[in-house]
């Protein structure tokens, strides 16, 4: 059965007031912006920006009116406004089937902020630092496995990494056997395609075809994850390990009762959603990005033996500037509310863009160009740099994220000479909700280093891109 039986878009349906305005937008039908939205989100969003300005109105078969918001003051104001007003809980309702009703994603008010309040714990800064061990031991041991002058696509292979990482520090699976079917699991599970909604909408599809497939996945992957809850709920010394399914096992619900099982596994799976594609994806890219940059590539090289050199975190940081896993965040309205000028009716969902922010020459000169340089010299005004979103219901992820996506970067370029296949950047495709690199970020070996190769001058040539 379906981890969820909310419907996915439960919110009022927007009326127009005598006092309700909405700005300017393209007149186009509403299923040929919906598939625009769908298939060239980039290209498109960036195109109604041009023609109608900072703020604009799309039309959505599913969602119905949205605004979507590009000026950091009106960001700010969604960020910074009253969670009864500015819904994230129904903006994500869309993620219902695969989370579960449970999960933080989807709460909104005080449902969410005591939620919210039972994780914050996992994402210390010293749980964290515990882990940072574990991320190294595991992608030394995802780089051996890769092939020596054969090209390949990296994005899968920082799928199956940050699954891998999952599993060892949220999971806490310590098991090589029980890690190994969980990560076949778990990946079968995740492989979620947008045509899976529909069985929401006809329930006779669950009985047929990729339906059918998905729902004996997700089964599958919830056996083994039951199984996982109830191993360490019976572990005596479980308060003693730094893992993320241990924590929340100590967590009580309002009633001051321990959670249950549906809920652990609710969060457990928000965490793989959350955590696991974008993650995987925002790696692919800033190799995509680093590997046909050669000056910055060899400054990371010179820093490798500085784990506080502040220029990895830079990479990472322009990175998720200049190819956002996420172009988008989501905020329902739940009562008429002035935003950008404009008296917007309840119901109406606003999409602070991430991407369109992200690319503006006002914020970051020079926005088209890779240069994490401009981290060291003062970073970012408020609220134009999103990538985790913002307010109370920033990514709970995000320090965790960003200290994976660093840790993996030193490992892998002390542990190989990578190289981009071709010369051509990587153009940006949609998948799902995320965008991905077009063509899985195509890379090559070409010799794994030893220890003294590790750390290479920052005057060392690195090889150039390979012809594709």
């Amino acid at each position: 059965m379906p981890a969820s039986t909310k419907p996915l878009f439960k919110r009022t349906k927007v009326s127009l007031g005598p006092d309700d305005h909405l700005p300017p937008g393209p007149r186009l039908p509403a299923f040929l912006q919906t598939a625009l939205l769908w298939t060239t989100r980039p290209r498109f969003l960036t195109a109604l920006q041009r023609r109608y300005g900072q703020t604009f109105t799309l039309r959505d078969l599913m969602a119905g009116r949205i605004v979507v918001l590009t000026d950091p003051l009106d960001v700010k104001a969604v960020f910074t406004g009253s969670p009864d007003v500015f819904l994230a809980g129904e903006g994500n309702a869309i993620l219902a089937p695969l989370v579960g009703d449970h999960s933080v994603l989807l709460l909104d008010r005080a449902e969410h902020l005591r939620e919210r309040k039972l994780q914050l714990p996992a994402f210390h800064g010293e749980r964290i630092a515990a882990t940072i061990g574990t991320m190294r031991e595991v992608t030394e041991a995802e780089v051996r496995s890769w092939p020596i002058d054969t090209p390949f696509g990296l994005h899968a292979r920082t799928q199956a990494l940050t699954l891998d990482i999952i599993i060892r520090v949220v999971l806490g699976v310590d098991d090589p056997e029980r890690a190994r079917r969980l990560h076949e699991a778990l990946r079968r599970a995740l492989e979620f395609h947008p045509s899976y909604f529909l069985m929401w909408a006809v329930p006779q599809l669950q009985h047929v075809g990729r339906w059918k497939r998905f729902l004996a996945a997700t089964a599958a992957a919830d056996e083994l994850l039951f199984a996982e809850i109830a191993i360490r709920r019976a572990d005596p010394g479980r308060s003693g390990r730094p893992d993320v399914l241990s924590m929340l096992l100590d967590a009580h619900d309002a009633a001051g009762n321990p959670v249950d099982e549906r809920w652990v596994r609710d969060e457990l799976m928000t965490l793989l959603v959350a955590g696991h594609e974008t993650t995987a994806t925002g790696l692919a890219w800033t190799f995509e990005r680093l590997l046909r940059h050669p000056d910055a590539l060899a400054r990371v090289r010179a820093g490798l033996g500085d784990e506080r050199d502040p220029y990895v975190e830079a990479v990472v940081k322009e990175s998720l500037r200049v190819r956002p896993v996420i172009y988008n965040v989501a905020r329902v309205l739940s009562e008429r509310t002035r935003i950008a000028g404009y008296e917007l009716p309840a119901g109406t969902l606003l999409l602070p863009s991430i991407g369109l922010m992200h690319m503006t020459n006002a914020h970051f000169p020079g926005a088209a160009e890779f240069r994490p340089e401009r981290w060291l010299d003062g970073g970012a005004d408020p609220y134009t740099w999103i990538p985790f979103g913002g307010g109370v219901r920033r990514c709970l992820g995000a320090t965790f994220a960003m200290a994976e996506m660093a840790e993996v970067l030193r490992t892998v370029l002390r542990e190989v000479d990578l190289v981009a296949v071709g010369t051509a950047d990587e153009e940006q495709r949609v998948h799902h909700i995320t965008l991905v690199p077009s063509a899985g970020t195509q890379v090559l070996v070409r010799r794994r280093l030893e220890p003294a190769d590790s750390n290479l001058a920052a005057d060392g040539a690195p090889a150039p891109a390979v012809p594709a």
